[in-house]
Formats: structure tokens, C-alpha cells, sequence
């Protein structure tokens, strides 16, 4: 009977909606702008935020860091590599790491290609198997071991035309020849820590280093049985140890912690994110607010169907029940619309930009809907239809029957309470509308002082050009800056360059870049 009843609901909400099919596509689009938003935002926030990062067993992962009150250094040296790879008792896999770039030059027309540096214990770290030869082993990531490298699928099928006989081969790269070890199987989705790589070599740090230069990260897997707060006051207390080794490298409110490796990874956007969920939220409030009162408005022609329905039987709670199923449904047409439009729109933006967020892979590629996004969506409509739907439920369930089916067919009017109800909305709308017109107001005001501020120089026409430095002769002060002499001349002699400069970084302090 209850089933019965229900569907015939949904038959008189989907003749009213027919019916009057203006006000149908005007509730539906203020709800799809209000839910599509919220959809739209909920979407990263779930790609940020909610979503494993993609490795076997990911709670266990943390990122190795130095803490001190003025906040964290994340950044790794050979030094600190070196000690933390000891702590054993809370630690095991504890991995280095940084992206560059490397020039290709064994094929018919040079390339860059998207380099990352690792120690051994990196791809045991996140989970990583080959479809062709092996990783690297801890001999090859030894000071003078061998120059060996692993190619990423995509650019042994792309660049090396998916040869089975690659292992074995050598490759110039950055005039240096590499013997080809392995390929790996990209099963694992390394874009929620950069952009993956599509060649790697070994680091080969010198155990006996006491180099405390920062240029690569590190991250690391809890040993066995050990907990987050276990490691961290080993590490604490391992401070100590370090700062005996190496006196003047750590001063003595710095101390070492792990990080979840999310945590890590997110921890700079999680409070802007927050803000735009907040702002969005807004958003849907003005939608219900807006759809409220055109709820009320349809609610004073309907006053004699209603009443009608009350005279035959109908109690108020079935009365209520029809109107909030009217809304429900509405919400639902604009949650499916909305959603649609909402994630569609996102890609689209970030394709155009993705705001330096994590996580969200090139161009917005790892933003889209799963289940999370499907339940949330399905959920903020069901909610909003309630939402906005109970007022006018309330209010026009409540019809005075006798004052009511007295009045001819052409006269309505409306009561002081539906009145109120709706000056109330009115102002709530106004109110939510002024804040977020406020707020947007303030951020356009700080991106336009952000976009005026004057770089010291003139940017028309500058062009920047990026290069990798890695081979034997660019290891000293002098080749670099020999190599940085010789390609500043050479760019001020073609034809329409003005004037030609470069700043660079010797390595192993940075990935080299000059600019001109």
C-alpha cells in the first residue's frame, strides 16, 4: 500500500511538473547551479583529499622531515638520508628522490626527456614491477657504480617502439651512455606525487656523505608493527644523535619527524579547499532559498487543489508527503543536471589551470566521478529537496479549508504566515548572496594588486628556455659557467634578440636551469 502510494506521488509530481513547465525549468536550474557547484568542488576535494594515494599499503608510507617551531622542512640532504636509512627499528624502505630532466640524444632528433633520480629501496617503496629486466640494485646505487637506467612503459613504447630486445642496450643521456636495465609496468600512478617520470637513474649518494644540501625528498615505510607516534619519538630522540655527528647541520628546536605521505602531500591546500567547499555551500543555500519561494508562489494557486484534497480525506501528512516528494523529485532533475555540468565545467577549468593543487594529475586528468562523488551528489540533492521543500510543505499543508474552498476559482491570496515565510527567505538569500559578493569582491581585489605588482623589469617579448646539466663536465663551478658563457653569446647573435642572460644552479644543488 505504501509503495502504491508513493508512486502515485511521483505521478502527480511528474503531471504537475508537465503542467507547468516554466516554473519546472526555472527551480531546476537555480538547484543545478547550486548542487553543480557543490559537486564540481567536491569533486577535487575528493581527488585531494578522500582518495588513497595509489601504493600498497598506504597508511604505512610517511614522508622524513625536520620540524622546529618556525615549521617544517621537507626537504631531504644526503646527510639526513643516511641517518634516517638507519633507524631501522621504526623504518624500512626508506627511499630518495627528485625529477629533472634528461636530453635524449640516441634517436634521429634530440628530446628531453622527464627524469627521476631514486636510491634502491624506491620502487619496493611504492609497489613497483617491471614487464621487462629488473630495478636497480644496491650496487648500482653506490658512488661510481654503474650508469644504468629504467624507462617508464610509456616511453619504451613510444620512443623505443616497444623493442623486447631493450635490455642491454645503451642510451645517450645528457652525452652519457646508460645501459638499459628495466621497464616498468606503470601499474602505479606516480601523479599523485609529480609528474611521472619517463626515465630513471640511480642517485648513488656516498653512505660516508656530509653533504647538507637539500635538493631531493624522502619518504620511507613504518617498520613492521610500529605506529605513527612510535616512529615520530624515535626520530625525536634520533635529533640528538645527528646533532652529535653533525654539530652545526641541525640547530636544537629543529627535530625529525614522518608524515603520512598524504598528509604530505595535501597539507598546503586542505584549508583552501575548506574555503571554497564553505563558499559553494553558500551557493546552494541562495538555490534553496530562491526554489523555496517559488514553492510558496505556486503554493497560493494550488490553495484549492489542496484543500479540495484535504475535504476528500487526504490528512496533512499525506498532503506534506506529495509536496515533499514534488520537491525531492525537483532536487534530483537538478542534482543530475547539475552534476553533469559541475564536473565538466572543473575539467575544463583545470585544464586551462590547476592552481598548483595536488593530486589532481596534468590538466585536471584525475578528477572525475566515483562512487564517493555519486553518494555525495545523490545525497546534497535528497538533502536539498527537503531543504527548501519543508516550508512550503508546512505552509501549504495548514490551509484553512472553509476560508479556502469559499473563495471563487479566480481569487487566491496569500496569509500573513505564508508572507513571512516568505520575507524570511528573502532576506536569508540576500543576506548569503552580500557575503559571498563581498568575499569575491576582496579575492578579485588582491588577484588584480597581484597582477600589478611590478617585476622590476619589462616581461614583453622575454622568453625563457630550460636545460639539463648533468654530464661529468657541468659537476664543477667552471664547466657551467663555461657552457652558461658560450650559449649567452651564441643567443645574442641570432637575428631579433635584443639581449640574452642566464642564472643556473650548479648541480647537485637543483635541476639546472638557465634562462635567457
Amino acid at each position: 500500500m505504501a509503495i502504491e502510494s508513493f508512486v502515485q506521488d511521483i505521478k502527480q509530481s511528474v503531471r504537475m511538473f508537465w503542467q507547468s513547465r516554466g516554473f519546472t525549468a526555472a527551480a531546476v536550474a537555480a538547484l543545478a547551479l547550486g548542487i553543480g557547484a557543490n559537486t564540481a568542488i567536491f569533486s577535487v576535494v575528493n581527488a585531494v583529499l578522500l582518495v588513497p594515494v595509489p601504493f600498497p599499503d598506504p597508511n604505512n608510507i610517511v614522508a622524513l622531515q625536520a620540524r622546529a617551531p618556525q615549521g617544517t622542512n621537507g626537504g631531504g640532504s644526503p646527510a639526513k638520508f643516511m641517518h634516517w636509512r638507519e633507524q631501522t627499528t621504526v623504518l624500512k624502505d626508506v627511499a630518495a628522490f627528485r625529477t629533472g630532466v634528461m636530453n635524449y640524444t640516441g634517436g634521429a632528433f634530440p628530446e628531453q626527456l622527464r627524469s627521476g633520480q631514486v636510491s634502491a629501496d624506491f620502487f619496493r617503496l611504492f609497489g613497483v614491477k617491471t614487464v621487462l629486466g629488473r630495478t636497480f640494485s644496491p650496487e648500482e646505487d653506490r658512488p661510481q657504480g654503474e650508469k644504468v637506467a629504467i624507462l617508464s612503459f610509456q616511453t619504451w613504447t613510444r620512443r623505443f617502439d616497444s623493442d623486447p630486445n631493450i635490455i642491454g642496450k645503451t642510451i645517450s643521456l645528457s652525452s652519457n651512455p646508460y645501459v638499459v636495465i628495466g621497464v616498468i609496468d606503470g601499474q602505479v600512478d606516480f601523479r599523485t606525487l609529480f609528474n611521472p617520470p619517463e626515465v630513471w637513474t640511480p642517485f648513488q649518494l656516498d653512505p660516508n656523505t656530509k653533504d647538507q644540501g637539500h635538493y631531493f625528498r624522502v619518504m620511507g615505510r613504518l617498520a613492521d608493527g610500529v605506529a605513527l607516534d612510535q616512529a615520530n619519538a624515535r626520530l625525536r630522540l634520533s635529533s640528538d644523535e645527528f646533532r652529535t655527528k653533525f654539530p652545526r647541520a641541525l640547530q636544537n628546536d629543529v627535530y625529525f619527524a614522518a608524515q603520512p605521505l598524504k598528509e604530505a602531500v595535501v597539507s598546503n591546500v586542505r584549508s583552501s579547499l575548506m574555503v571554497l567547499v564553505g563558499a559553494v555551500s553558500f551557493v546552494l543555500l541562495i538555490a534553496c532559498a530562491n526554489v523555496a519561494n517559488l514553492l510558496l508562489v505556486r503554493a497560493t494557486g494550488r490553495r484549492r487543489e489542496i484543500a479540495v484534497r484535504a475535504a476528500i480525506g487526504a490528512g496533512r501528512g499525506r498532503l506534506m508527503r506529495q509536496l515533499l516528494t514534488e520537491s525531492v523529485m525537483l532536487s534530483l532533475a537538478g542534482g543530475v543536471l547539475g552534476s553533469i555540468l559541475g564536473v565538466i565545467g572543473i575539467r575544463a577549468l583545470l585544464s586551462v589551470n590547476t592552481a598548483g593543487l595536488p593530486r589532481v594529475g596534468q590538466d585536471g586528468a584525475l578528477v572525475g566521478v566515483d562512487w564517493r562523488v555519486l553518494t555525495f551528489t545523490m545525497l546534497v540533492s535528497i538533502g536539498t529537496g527537503i531543504l527548501f521543500g519543508l516550508i512550503p510543505a508546512f505552509s501549504g499543508s495548514r490551509a484553512d479549508l472553509s476560508a479556502t474552498l469559499k473563495e471563487s476559482s479566480g481569487r487566491s491570496g496569500t496569509g500573513f504566515r505564508q508572507n513571512k515565510a516568505r520575507s524570511i527567505l528573502v532576506v536569508v538569500e540576500v543576506s548569503l548572496a552580500v557575503i559571498l559578493l563581498i568575499g569575491s569582491a576582496l579575492l578579485i581585489r588582491t588577484a588584480v594588486a597581484l597582477g600589478r605588482v611590478d617585476p622590476g623589469f619589462d616581461v614583453h617579448n622575454v622568453l625563457a628556455m630550460r636545460m639539463s646539466l648533468t654530464a661529468p663536465r657541468f659537476q664543477t663551478a667552471a664547466g657551467v659557467e663555461q657552457m652558461v658563457h658560450d650559449g649567452v653569446e651564441r643567443l645574442k647573435t641570432l637575428p631579433g634578440v635584443v639581449a640574452a642572460s642566464a642564472t643556473c644552479c650548479v648541480p647537485p644543488l637543483a635541476d639546472t636551469a638557465c634562462r635567457s
